[in-house]
């Protein structure tokens, strides 16, 4: 039984209207992603960081595997990605994404996306922010509609 399972056909993310959606979803949530990498580290190093210089490094790391979990999980769902596995890649992607503004709350600052003076001095970082996570969120939610075998 084991085997049958293995050997069966996985679902092609693109072969459903559920699935191209929470392609689409996925590509829009790595753009806020993008976004917000360009609005975080393209600025000089002094005017984002409030932790230091490792706060900065664990914030490219995982700004980093966003875009990781994204590549992999597209180039392989072009052979066939299990369902499950691509759920788990966006969830992944999501949970990267909000790792930034929750370490920056551990630390003791505000929760920087919901002020809007971070808004007006960092504009790109803000945007990417929520349309990274919204494009992620809705990429798992739909993931939940892909069909298991096509």
């Amino acid at each position: 039984m084991l085997f049958i399972s293995l050997t069966m056909p996985k679902a092609r993310i693109w072969s459903s209207a559920a699935g191209f959606s929470a392609l689409i979803f996925y590509l829009i949530g790595v753009a806020g992603a993008v976004l917000q990498f360009i609005g975080m580290y393209l600025p000089a190093l002094d005017e984002y960081t409030t932790g230091g210089e490792i706060l900065y490094l664990i914030a490219f790391i995982i700004n980093t595997s966003v875009a990781l979990f994204a590549v992999l999980s597209i180039i392989i769902s072009i052979f066939g990605i299990p369902k499950f596995l691509w759920i788990l890649f966006a969830f992944l992607s999501l949970a990267c994404i909000v790792a930034i503004p929750i370490i920056s709350v551990i630390l003791g600052n505000s929760f920087l996306y919901i002020d809007l003076t971070h808004f007006d001095n960092y504009a790109l970082d803000f945007i990417g922010f929520w349309v990274g996570v919204g494009g992620t969120f809705f990429a798992t939610f739909i993931g939940l509609f892909v069909p298991k075998y096509y």
